[in-house]
């Protein structure tokens, strides 16, 4: 009944609220506007709120400003992976932007006295991180245009007394794919009705970036350009206030700071969440009082985790803040008291960045002292701080420790060279990063989480480290990565060699495969002897013969040099078969492997950032393709073209059973399926392999009776946001192999529990007896990941299916796992698991 008694309204309702003035319902205060600036409404063709704006419009808005205000400075910073401007925009008076070079440097010098009373105030508006949440972008367009063509006193006082630096589409990739959405499902008149089309979005949304990852968690494992971009920009500026607008749930009203207090990270000084957040709600809370939106704070999000654009700033003495405003997720849509149309969402986000400036700089003293608080008590943890410093390396992984240097110095971490290792001192300014970067644990008040509640980026890496009770010299400081010193190999005449510990083995194994050499790994270790030199090959190094190859030997060396350099490892020329320890390099342990040819099962109903995890890691790390099947295809597709299906987690509940069967079969006749979390459920379920799940402890009886308000926090810390735990990996097992150690940290989000093996050779990795090393875990949980498995291979038939219990490809950062994921995609096709004879 709803639904029609608001048709006859809709289309009335919705061209009101669009061809407004937009000056009366955006700037209701009114004021002087200089008329030789357009407003977006005369730029585009059409109101705000009335269509979503591609990025290049709002690419060429902010040029057309740039070009006729003295107010505003376009930047590129960059670009996205489908060739898309990053842009920035810095909005102050004439007379800074003429000297803007001295007022960030000078802001720069006085970060940590708080000696910047009469340098004008630097603070960040960032808009549209979740393309799908697209009124921030539109309120950006309106903020620009009120800064620039504004002649209040008020903003005339804002332009002499700030720099306002503005992002105005954090994730344009993500921004195209919804705007482009939307506006080819809009109707005239518009369809509120949130079945509509308009308001659902195909898979996998506008959300994500173009790899489908979620940028907003990407602050601190700094895995795509878009935020490395952003960082060196961050670092570049230091503002004291950083704003990253959302949208939350169609029947959900307007949320900003402060978050719940129970859910503060405990790192950061309490300055900020005791004082700043509840003086600037002051502000948020009259401004939207004014309007007569409805809104809340102090519950739903929390500012633990470091990488969201709303907490980042906030290690480094800044204020970051997050508002999330109910979407209408296309341009009008139903919700339980009236229909939500997208221009007054875009109106909150408007108010609430007039807002952050106007309040910014009526509490320019409170941010100052802000930021002076951080640095003195981020130094008084140091020094309390029985560790007092970090060294980390591996000698064996160049690949894997500069890829966790290179985030360190993006972050601006002090490194310092110590012979093969690096040196991280505690006792520098950007401890409380430090700390993330590397502590393993830290007390929380909460036991619900919003996101994760481990992220140690070292434990991430899997890398080698040692913390230091006391401080030792600091050799030269690290700014850029040093060049790497590889040797050129040598020509061989048998066979050349290189070790599998190097995380760009696979990289350099299907370079070599792809460029037609035959490729073989060692099952066993071996040594030999080179210039009088012994040198030794653990499990799984890699052999390429030059004789019974299907290239040249000349091309066969050319492709070597070319792989050394590509990937950075070194290769050892091999005059002789006989080794000086160990297998000889044409024992039977040695494997011939084969190149993968690998399907990624997508679509509804499919995680997209765990598929996007896989794409990304074999996409840009190893320069392989890998075909991604949609699920709605997947009854027609050949599968005999493939060696290797992943599925990753969902619920594939558009599998046919007749589809299910094929797969089955094609498993039989020799394929290998690789499952993670939820897809090894449904593996399991449908009769894949008779590996069983852990079951839940059933055996309670009936639960105590809890007071019904209790029920958020009790379910709630029974979720498993993401902890950091132990496992013991078998290292001669070849998807253990180039792992120096058993114990191997390993990142678990979920509530997929296995079984330990059926056979005694199938469980590749188990948790050990004492696992958590980081992060919250409900009690009911531990209890069944403590002995459980983490990856399991089961032989059926000629095939075989690799389940793993946990995503070890988690957000792209975790290098230290993404090898046993690789191992499984390259050794699989010549996997099998050993047969138990009878007897003791």
């Amino acid at each position: 009944m709803l639904y029609k008694s608001l048709t006859g309204i809709l289309p009335a309702l919705f061209i009101s609220l669009v061809t407004f003035s937009q000056a009366a319902y955006f700037y209701p205060g009114g004021g002087k506007m200089n008329a030789s600036i357009p407003s977006p409404e005369v730029f585009l063709g059409y109101p705000v709120g009335s269509h979503h704006t591609r990025h290049d419009k709002v690419v060429e808005y902010f040029k057309e400003l740039d070009r006729l205000s003295e107010r505003v400075t376009m930047q590129v910073i960059g670009e996205t992976y489908e060739h898309r401007p990053q842009i920035t925009a810095i909005f102050t008076s004439a007379s800074n932007h003429n000297r803007i070079e001295e007022i960030r440097k000078e802001h720069l010098a006085g970060q940590q006295t708080g000696n910047t009373e009469n340098i004008p105030l630097i603070i960040h508006l960032g808009y549209n991180v979740h393309g799908n949440e697209p009124s921030s972008t539109e309120a950006a367009l309106l903020t620009a245009y009120y800064l620039t063509a504004s002649e209040s006193d008020e903003t005339i006082k804002w332009l002499n007394e700030m720099v306002i630096l503005m992002d105005p589409v954090i994730n344009p990739d993500g921004r195209d794919r919804h705007s482009h959405w939307a506006n080819m499902h809009k109707a005239t008149p518009p369809v509120s009705d949130p079945i509509d089309r308009e308001h659902t979005e195909i898979w996998p949304g506008g959300r994500f970036n173009h790899y489908w990852f979620d940028l907003n968690r990407d602050w601190f494992l700094a895995t795509f350009p878009e935020t490395r971009n952003r960082i060196k920009f961050f670092h570049h500026w230091r503002p004291y206030v950083q704003t990253d607008h959302h949208e939350m749930g169609t029947n959900a009203t307007f949320y900003f700071d402060p978050g719940e207090d129970a859910s503060n990270n405990p790192v950061v000084p309490d300055f900020l969440y005791k004082t700043i957040y509840p003086k600037y709600a002051e502000y948020f809370a009259a401004a939207t009082d004014k309007l007569g939106s409805m809104y809340y704070t102090k519950e739903s999000y929390d500012k633990l985790y470091p990488g969201y654009g709303s907490s980042y700033c906030n290690f480094y003495g800044g204020a970051g803040f997050l508002f999330e405003q109910a979407s209408s997720r296309g341009h009008v849509q139903e919700t339980n008291t009236i229909p939500l149309t997208f221009a007054f969402t875009i109106r909150n986000q408007f108010t609430a960045s007039l807002t952050t400036i106007r309040a910014s700089l009526a509490e320019k003293k409170l941010l100052l002292q802000m930021r002076k608080e951080f640095y003195r008590v981020a130094r008084a943890q140091a020094a309390q701080s029985p560790v007092k410093g970090y060294l980390f390396g591996d000698t064996t992984d160049e690949t894997r420790t500069r890829a966790f240097l290179e985030i360190l110095l993006l972050h601006e971490i002090e490194v310092y060279a110590a012979g093969r290792q690096y040196y991280v001192p505690c006792d520098q300014d950007n401890y409380v990063m430090v700390r993330s970067v590397f502590e393993k644990q830290i007390t929380y008040k909460d036991s619900s989480f919003y996101d994760a509640s481990a992220w140690s980026l070292v434990h991430a890496f899997n890398l080698l480290y040692t913390e230091l009770k006391a401080p030792i010299n600091r050799g030269n400081r690290v700014f850029v990565l040093p060049a790497r010193q590889i040797p050129e190999p040598e020509k061989s005449d048998y066979a050349y060699i290189f070790e599998s510990t190097d995380y760009n083995l696979h990289r350099a194994v299907y370079y070599l495969q792809n460029g037609g050499a035959i490729v073989q790994s060692a099952f066993r270790p071996f040594s030999t002897h080179s210039q009088g030199r012994k040198k030794d090959f653990g499990y799984g190094s890699i052999i390429v013969p030059v004789h019974r190859q299907r290239i040249a030997a000349d091309s066969l060396y050319t492709l070597i040099k070319e792989v050394s350099r590509m990937a950075g490892i070194r290769i050892y020329a091999q005059n002789t078969g006989y080794s000086a320890g160990g297998i000889d390099l044409g024992s039977p342990y040695v494997r011939t492997l084969k190149k993968p040819e690998a399907a990624l099962i997508i679509g509804t109903g499919v995680s997209a950032p765990e598929a996007g995890e896989i794409w990304h890691l074999l996409d840009q790390r190893l320069q392989m393709p890998i075909t991604k099947i949609d699920i709605l295809n997947l009854s027609r597709a050949d599968l005999k073209r493939y060696n290797t299906i992943v599925m990753v987690s969902g619920n594939y509940a558009l599998i046919e059973k007749n589809t299910t069967d094929k797969i089955k079969s094609w498993v039989q006749d020799g394929g290998t399926l690789i499952t993670i979390k939820t897809g090894t459920e449904w593996a399991i379920r449908n009769g894949f392999t008779k590996e069983k799940l852990v079951p839940a402890d059933t055996a309670r009886g009936i639960p105590p009776r809890q007071d019904f308000d209790r029920a958020a926090d009790i379910e709630g810390a029974k979720a498993m946001g993401g902890s950091i735990f132990q496992i013991d990996l078998d290292t001669t097992h070849p998807l253990g192999f180039g792992f120096n150690s058993r114990k191997v940290s390993w990142y678990r989000n979920g509530l997929t529990f296995l079984q330990p093996g059926m056979n005694p050779y199938s469980t590749v990795a188990k948790y050990t007896d004492k696992p958590l090393i980081g992060g919250y875990v409900h009690p009911s949980a531990l209890k069944r990941v403590t002995n459980s498995a983490a990856v399991i291979v089961a032989a059926e038939g000629s095939g075989r299916v690799i389940l793993f219990s946990d995503n070890p490809n988690f957000r792209g950062v975790w290098y230290g796992t993404n090898k046993v994921f690789l191992n499984a995609l390259f050794y699989g096709g010549i996997l099998s698991v050993p047969q138990v004879m009878p007897g003791e």
